[in-house]
């Protein structure tokens, strides 16, 4: 199938009311992973690379030309997707190399001059055919980190105001939750959630998904979230399967095997998340 814009793949998901998932990866095992899983159960799905990990891999172009290609040999639709962008040239890369989707997170500056620099990756990304999605509000974590305490959340009556200066196709919104591992148990504002909904035109993200309990989840959707973002489960997966692996094999395994494991236990993962977010079937 060919690859698919952030905005083509969630508009039925808003219609329908379920949420797909977008995947962090890093190498050809987890992009492997993630599409045998949506070809398995028949889900859209969106591969994503995050700015926050270009730092680690020694080529933007290698990484992105995996998951382009994995794209467009795959059986259901791809979004490809680049995930937390702030500096504008690799923006502009990735949109270059054909990436369909990015996000600009300028959610730590102001609030005007974070619709200034969307409106502007928007304008950009109208002549690659390429979607924008955004940040109102601050998600913390690994990312940006900042305190929790309602401080950084999304305020409900900005939403359509910034929708409408920007022309964001996609909306992350904060409502408590954070990236990487929860310390706490996390309270999720399900009533700020519904009332950006009602304020929003546009299909309304999740971050820092990874932790959430089933039920928190199922609320998010039910509340108005189309795209939920994946990344510390898919790599706890990988290594659960791996010492699992190990501890068959004696203590031993070999880097073949190593690598087989991991692509079992988070394909196995990203397809319990399929099936959780309702995308199963819909392709």
């Amino acid at each position: 199938m060919s690859i698919v814009t952030l905005k083509e793949l969630l508009g039925d998901a808003r219609q329908q009311h379920y949420g797909v998932g977008m995947f962090d990866v890093l190498d050809l095992e987890m992009t492997n992973a993630v599409i045998e899983a949506a070809e398995s159960e028949r889900s859209p799905v969106i591969l994503a690379l995050a700015e926050v990990h270009v730092h680690s891999l020694r080529e933007l172009k290698a990484i992105g030309s995996i998951l382009l290609e994995a794209a467009r040999n795959s059986r259901v639709p791809v979004a490809v997707h680049y995930d937390h962008g702030m500096d504008r040239g690799n923006l502009l890369r990735v949109m270059q190399m054909g990436f369909s989707s990015v996000m600009l997170d300028a959610s730590m500056l102001p609030y005007e001059e974070n619709i200034r620099q969307t409106a502007d990756i928007v304008q950009l990304a109208k002549s690659f055919g390429c979607s924008v999605e955004a940040e109102l509000g601050h998600v913390g974590g690994c990312e940006g980190g900042c305190a929790e305490d309602g401080s950084s959340y999304t305020h409900p009556g900005q939403a359509a105001d910034f929708i409408r200066r920007t022309g964001v196709d996609a909306l992350a919104v904060s409502i408590g939750t954070v990236h990487g591992v929860y310390r706490a148990k996390p309270c999720l504002d399900l009533k700020r959630l519904q009332e950006i909904t009602g304020c929003a035109d546009v299909p309304l993200v999740l971050h820092g998904a990874s932790g959430l309990s089933d039920e928190d989840i199922c609320r998010c959707i039910q509340g108005g979230i189309t795209k939920i973002n994946i990344y510390t489960e898919l790599v706890q997966a990988a290594g659960t399967a791996i010492f699992g692996a190990m501890e068959k094999g004696g203590g031993t395994l070999s880097y073949p095997k190593m690598m087989k494991a991991s692509v079992n236990g988070m394909r196995e993962k990203v397809a319990a998340k399929m099936r959780l977010f309702g995308s199963s079937g819909r392709v």
